[in-house]
């Protein structure tokens, strides 16, 4: 009868134990939330920088092609065609097809151009010229640490965007 009583009292500790054990406090459940909170705040994070630098490099890739264009352009109609890269309005037009592309939000930008006199103050040219050439251009974009460049050769008149 005593060894029936100890295996009926092992039991019930047993029991309670596992009663106390099963489940989750407050504390943890709330441990967990912070952390998925923060795993989230991450995937949202980087999916944002992910697009804008989607963004500026396909504005990049449609500025090569800009520049490809009206060199195209000035070969097939013997006529001088320019892209005007306007500061103040931070954006790039081309004179021959009249298309705008505009500067994304985050780019900083400088560039080594030639400077056309009946031009604004604030607006300068890559010239592309019947022959093939222009009158090149360096433009950098600077975007979060990164550096990207669209040259244009002078005596080619050929495009083309390098990361630095």
């Amino acid at each position: 009868m005593v060894v029936t009583a100890r295996k009926a009292d092992r039991a019930r500790m047993l029991t309670s134990r596992a009663r106390r054990n099963s489940g989750f406090t407050l504390l943890e459940m709330l441990a967990v939330l912070v952390i998925m909170a923060f795993a989230a705040m991450a995937v949202i994070q980087t999916g944002r920088s992910t697009a804008e630098t989607a963004k500026v490099r396909s504005f990049l890739i449609e500025a090569e092609a800009m520049m490809r264009q009206a060199r195209t352009s000035a070969i097939e109609s013997h006529t001088d065609q320019d892209v005007i890269f306007d500061l103040e309005g931070r954006s790039l037009v081309s004179s021959a097809s009249g298309l705008v592309l505009k500067v994304p939000a985050g780019v900083s930008l400088d560039g080594r151009l030639a400077r056309v006199p009946e031009r604004r103050e604030h607006e300068f040219v890559i010239r592309f010229f019947p022959t093939g050439g222009s009158t090149g251009a360096m433009l950098p974009f600077h975007f979060r640490g990164q550096l990207y460049e669209l040259r244009v050769n002078w005596l080619t008149g050929h495009a083309d965007v390098r990361r630095v």
